[in-house]
C-alpha cells in the first residue's frame, strides 16, 4: 500500500513520531516517501537512512535520560562577549553531540544521497530569506518557486539545519547561508510529501496547541503559540484535502522540552495510529 509521510516539527514532542513509525511498521505500512521539518525532519531523515523505529526509540531514551550530555552551551557565546572578537554566535545551544549520536545509527551514511527512499528535510536561509529543501531526488521541482533544492548535502548539515530552532540551537553556516528550523517556512510539509509521491499522504502533526486562558500566557507560551498558529492554520486547510489523512498524537499537555515525558510521547504516537488503523488502511487502499 503506497503512501507518503509528512512529519511536523514540535521540539521533543517529535518523539511521538517514533511511536507513529513503530505502529506503522507493526501494521506492515512503510512510506514510499518522507518529508519532515525540525523534529520531524530528524526522524524522517534517520528513518530514510534505514534506522528502525525501535532503534530510534532506544537511543532517544538514552538521550532524554541525560540531555546535559548531548546539548552544550555554545562556546561562541563567550567569545562574542569580548568586543575585540568578531565571532558571531548563531544559537545558545550546540547540539553536535546529539546529532553525532543519532547519525551513529547509520554509520555508513554521509550525505542526503544515502536516503533509501525519496526524502526531503526542510530549513530556511536567513541570508537570502528563502526556504531550503535537502533531498536525494534528482528531479523534484521547487514548490511554487519559493524553495531552493539541494542534493548530496552532508547529513550533519541537513539534519542540524532542520532542527535549528531560531536563537536556541546553533544555526549552521553554509556557503554564505545561515540555516534555521524548517518550521519557519512550514512546520507540516505536506506539499513536499505530495511532490515526492503521487499518491495519498499521511500527515502527522505533533504540535497541536492546547486550550489556555489569557492568564496562562507568558513569554515561552507566546513564542510557541505564535508558531503554533501557522501550523494549525495550515493543518486545517490540509484536512480538507481528500488525499491527506491527518494524525494528531495527544501531546497538548507536554512541555516543548519535557524530557521526562519521552516514553509517554512515544506511546501517544503509537496509540494515535492504533486508534485510527482501520480508517488509515481504508484511506490508503481506496487511493491505490
Amino acid at each position: 500500500m503506497g503512501f507518503s509521510l509528512a512529519l511536523s516539527g514540535g521540539g521533543l514532542l517529535g518523539a511521538a513520531h517514533i511511536g507513529v513509525l513503530k505502529a506503522l511498521e507493526q501494521a506492515g505500512l512503510r512510506p514510499f516517501a518522507l518529508a519532515g521539518t525540525s523534529a520531524g525532519g530528524l526522524v524522517a531523515g534517520l528513518y530514510a537512512l534505514g534506522v528502525t523505529a525501535s532503534d530510534l526509540e532506544v537511543v532517544g531514551s538514552v538521550i532524554t535520560a541525560h540531555p546535559e550530555r548531548y546539548f552544550h552551551i555554545n562556546s561562541e557565546l563567550f567569545a562574542e562577549l569580548w568586543p575585540w572578537n568578531p565571532t558571531r554566535a548563531t544559537g545558545l545551544i550546540n547540539p553536535s553531540q546529539f546529532l553525532s549520536t543519532l547519525l551513529n545509527l547509520a554509520p555508513l551514511a554521509s550525505t542526503t544521497e544515502d536516503f533509501q527512499v525519496p526524502t526531503v528535510v526542510t530549513s530556511v536561509d536567513l541570508v537570502s530569506m528563502r526556504a531550503i529543501a535537502f533531498t536525494n531526488m534528482p528531479r523534484v521541482a521547487p514548490l511554487r518557486g519559493r524553495w531552493e533544492v539541494h542534493r548530496g548535502v552532508a547529513l550533519d548539515l541537513a539534519l542540524g539545519a532542520t532542527m535549528a530552532l531560531p536563537g536556541l540551537f546553533v544555526a549552521p553556516r553554509w556557503n554564505n547561508r545561515v540555516l534555521v528550523d524548517g518550521g519557519t517556512a512550514d512546520t507540516l510539509p505536506v506539499d513536499w510529501a505530495q511532490a515526492l509521491f503521487n499518491g495519498p499522504v499521511v500527515a502527522v502533526n505533533v504540535a497541536v496547541p492546547p486550550t489556555v486562558n489569557a492568564s496562562q500566557l507568558g513569554i515561552e507560551e507566546i513564542l510557541s503559540r505564535s508558531e503554533d498558529y501557522a501550523t494549525q492554520t495550515l493543518s486545517e486547510l490540509r484536512e480538507s484535502d481528500a488525499n491527506v489523512f491527518s494524525i494528531a498524537p495527544m501531546t497538548q499537555h507536554v512541555p516543548f522540552f519535557g524530557f521526562n515525558d519521552y516514553a509517554m510521547l512515544v506511546e501517544h504516537g503509537y496509540q494515535a495510529v492504533q486508534q485510527t488503523l482501520p480508517q488509515l488502511k481504508q484511506f490508503i487502499d481506496s487511493r491505490q
